[in-house]
Order: C-alpha cells, then sequence, then structure tokens
C-alpha cells in the first residue's frame, strides 16, 4: 500500500489537500486529514478535482484528459496518465533547501476560549433578558439544553472550517431525549470572526428566524445559548453562537 498526499478541490470549489493511499488493486481510499474520515469506493465524496499526488519521495502530475476524480485513472505507474517529477529533481531540491529561509512563524492566539466564551455568554443573556422586556416577555434559561448545543457547534466549525460535513445524530439524540414530550424546539446556529457581544446581538437581530426565535412566547418557554470560540494563529477567532428554545405545544 502506498500513501500520498492528494492536491485538487473540493466539491465546493476551493483547493485542499486530502490523503490517499493505493493498493494493489489501483482503487483509492481517501482520508481527511482534518477529522480523520475515510471514504472508500461507492462513497459520496466531499472532493471534486485531483491535480497532484505526492509523498516524501515522489511527486506525480496529473495529465489525464481530466481531473475530475470520477474519471481519473489510478495507476501511478502509467506514463501516459500521470508525469513523475525525477528523483534527482527530487533529490536536488532537498539538497538545496534552506529551511532556515523557509521557516514561517505564526503569532499564537493568546485568548482563552472558555473564559471568554463564558463572559459572552453572560453579556448576551442580558441583552436578550433586556430585548425580551421590551415585549413584556418573561425569560427563563435552561441551562442542560444549553449544555447540549456543544457538540452541534463543533459539527459546525469542522463543516466551516475543513468543508466536511459530520454527521449530527447524536445532537439529534440528545435533543429528542431531552426535550420532554409534548414539547417543541427550535434552534439557531450563527458565527462571527470578532469577538464584540453587542454587534453579535445586532447581527443576530437582523436574522428574522433568529429575532422570532429571541422574542419567541410559549407555555412553559424556555431559552438556552452557547458561544464557543475557536481561536486560530494570528488573533483569527471563530465565534459561534447557538440560540434555542423549547415549549409546550398547544393544540
Amino acid at each position: 500500500v502506498s500513501t500520498q498526499s492528494t492536491g485538487g478541490s473540493r466539491i465546493k470549489g476551493t483547493t485542499h489537500v486530502w490523503v490517499m493511499t493505493l493498493g494493489e488493486t489501483r482503487v483509492p481510499t481517501f482520508w481527511d486529514a482534518i477529522t480523520g474520515q475515510r471514504y472508500v469506493s461507492g462513497d459520496t465524496l466531499p472532493y471534486k478535482t485531483i491535480d497532484c499526488v505526492f509523498n516524501d519521495k515522489s511527486f506525480y502530475a496529473n495529465t489525464q484528459p481530466s481531473n475530475s476524480i470520477s474519471k481519473i485513472k489510478f495507476d501511478l505507474r502509467d506514463p501516459v496518465q500521470w508525469k513523475a517529477v525525477s528523483e534527482d529533481a527530487i533529490q536536488s531540491m532537498r539538497a538545496s533547501k534552506d529551511t532556515t529561509n523557509m521557516q514561517i512563524v505564526l503569532n499564537p492566539n493568546l485568548i482563552d476560549p472558555y473564559h471568554t466564551a463564558a463572559n459572552l455568554e453572560h453579556q448576551l443573556k442580558r441583552l436578550i433578558r433586556d430585548e425580551r422586556e421590551q415585549h413584556d416577555l418573561s425569560t427563563h434559561w435552561n441551562e442542560n439544553l444549553s449544555h447540549l448545543l456543544l457538540p452541534a457547534i463543533s459539527a459546525y466549525e469542522t463543516e466551516r472550517a475543513a468543508g466536511v460535513t459530520v454527521s449530527n445524530e447524536e445532537f439529534q439524540h440528545a435533543v429528542r431525549y431531552a426535550v420532554p414530550t409534548g414539547f417543541t424546539f427550535k434552534g439557531y446556529p450563527a458565527q462571527f470572526n470578532h469577538l464584540n457581544i453587542r454587534q453579535i446581538f445586532r447581527g443576530c437581530m437582523r436574522s428574522e428566524v433568529c429575532s422570532d426565535l429571541i422574542t419567541s412566547h410559549g407555555d412553559e418557554l424556555e431559552l438556552a445559548i452557547k458561544i464557543r470560540i475557536y481561536p486560530y494563529p494570528e488573533n483569527v477567532v471563530a465565534c459561534w453562537v447557538m440560540f434555542a428554545c423549547q415549549y409546550r405545544c398547544i393544540l
């Protein structure tokens, strides 16, 4: 079995690199390096095209008429289908490489994502309470329901960052177990690249769906929110806010 890194694009059209293993049958198995998810023959792939495959010893450029995965032949030994870079060229690149000049240092993100998220949640709850008071609505929080929103947020960030859809079955089962019989559950996720809670709240209120959820009223209505922050280098953040509510259905 040979292992190669694969350069191409995802279904959404963005450039992507993932892992491919090839056995004697020349049928590829793909592995997403971020999620660890495996894709075998017959699976629906999140990838669209392949332009090259490579590892630490070889590099092959796809010279076939099409770079669409569904049309590619994966016999890397066929020089008509794959153009190989010579071993001498690869060795010369290794010998001439000056790693001291190629290092790229990214500044670490020093934010404490958990403490910051807790503070933002506290501020957001006050803003929601104030908004509901303007509509003569009381506010009751369900902390258990808030905690259950975390798996959904994790799946949303994985899809946003890696372009890979992650099953949300565990979250759906947890909600069905936690929400009492005869109650309705509603949820709304939103993602921001900053931590200004007032701007976040105004942005959410501009969504009709989110605004309706925040100002919901109903029998035994309880609200839930959860914020999770994903820090990245150079002070980049992905801030996810998920709103939810449950209330008794009146027939």
